[in-house]
């Protein structure tokens, strides 16, 4: 989630990351944005000081969600650890922390956490380290290919989670890129279903753009995804198998807005890598970004199960909410205190939760309310 700039040696490769009026139904595409009710989610209260209690002084935030009873929980790249609060903000407990052991974190870059209470945090390199609901050590486990981007995390059901994942892997030619979208058993790694695997060759010629992706799920068996190059507004459902269920779209006149080449476009991480043939000599590149902002930049599934679409284009806080059935809700839009330059949000069945990515402060988590 989180925004950075991290530089990780991989070898021979060099990753470096910036990075409710009730309308018809979807089918038939039909548009239902003129009739919609609009509501606004505002901070209720806030995580992070600067100066103060160590337990509230945040040093960069690298992913954060929401437990169930409302409990805010904070990945710290800095510290190294999940920090859980209560629904007040109140400090309860943090587990990890820097190092090579078990249950220890070196590049912590994104976490999540299933129904069950276990809690799964991914690093560069590709490493996984899983912990139970009380915070104890249960495993770890490495990503299959040459060093590792988690680019996001999905918790899919009580055992299982959804890996989007960036890698570099081996071809005839040397390097090439992998983007590969899996189903994964959380303890033991096992792959269980492939939703989605892109390859590319590690040149500036290449299209990556069809690789770019969002998904969410309910956390009961249901997985919602949105590719950032559709040419018209949809959100593909799935289940256990990797053929597509459903296909929702609810707004076939909206146009995509054109992203300028000097600014990050939300919905997509981009990498530069570095690729050295042996001999000392190296060549930098950078996958492409799209000409457009994606029609959904992030997705989220909510306590009732709609599903809440952030439209493309900055600063990400307006949210489209849909029913799982592909009815339009209604629109919500999202405000910090502070004008902020793209608003990072996360939706979950236990709230919703906020961070500018991009302060000239100190950072804060932000638990957000009507």
């Amino acid at each position: 989630m989180a925004a950075s700039v991290l530089k990780l040696f991989l070898l021979t490769v060099l990753t470096v990351v910036f990075v409710s009026c009730e309308s018809a139904p979807s089918d038939g595409e039909i548009d239902t944005e003129s009739s919609t009710q609009v509501d606004s989610l505002i901070p209720i209260d806030s995580i992070g000081v600067l100066m103060g209690d160590s337990s509230y002084m945040l040093g960069s935030i690298a992913d954060f969600t929401m437990f169930p009873d409302g409990e805010p929980a904070i990945l710290d790249r800095v510290k190294g650890t999940v920090s859980v609060f209560d629904s007040n903000g109140v400090f309860l407990n943090s587990f990890g922390r820097l190092g090579e052991g078990p249950g220890e974190f070196q590049y912590p870059f994104a976490m999540t956490r299933l129904s069950s209470g276990l809690v799964v945090v991914a690093e560069l390199m590709g490493k996984m380290t899983v912990f139970d609901g009380n915070g104890d050590y249960v495993s770890s486990w490495t990503m299959e290919g040459l060093g590792g981007l988690p680019l996001q995390l999905t918790p899919f059901d009580d055992s299982t989670l959804v890996a989007y994942w960036f890698t570099m892997k081996m071809n005839d030619d040397g390097f090439g890129i992998n983007y590969s979208l899996n189903r994964y058993n959380a303890v033991t790694g096992e792959e269980v279903t492939e939703y989605f695997n892109w390859f590319g060759e590690s040149n500036s010629s290449t299209d990556f753009t069809p690789a770019y992706l969002v998904t969410a799920s309910d956390g009961e068996g249901t997985l919602y995804l949105s590719r950032v190059q559709s040419e018209s507004w949809m959100v593909e459902v799935y289940g256990e198998e990797a053929q597509p269920l459903d296909t929702i779209s609810v707004f076939p006149q909206r146009q995509r807005e054109v992203a300028p080449d000097s600014t990050p476009v939300p919905g997509v991480v981009p990498v530069s890598y570095m690729v050295s043939d042996g001999e000392g000599n190296t060549e930098q590149s950078m996958v492409n970004m799209p000409e457009f902002h994606p029609f959904i930049s992030a997705l989220g599934v909510d306590g009732e199960g709609n599903i809440w679409c952030c439209r493309g284009g900055l600063p990400g806080n307006i949210w489209d909410v849909v029913s799982p059935e592909g009815y339009l809700v209604k629109e919500v839009a999202v405000s910090l205190p502070d004008s902020a330059y793209y608003i990072d949000t996360d939706i979950s069945p236990y709230g919703v939760l906020a961070c500018d990515i991009y302060t000239e402060d100190f950072q804060k988590l932000y638990i957000m309310g009507n």
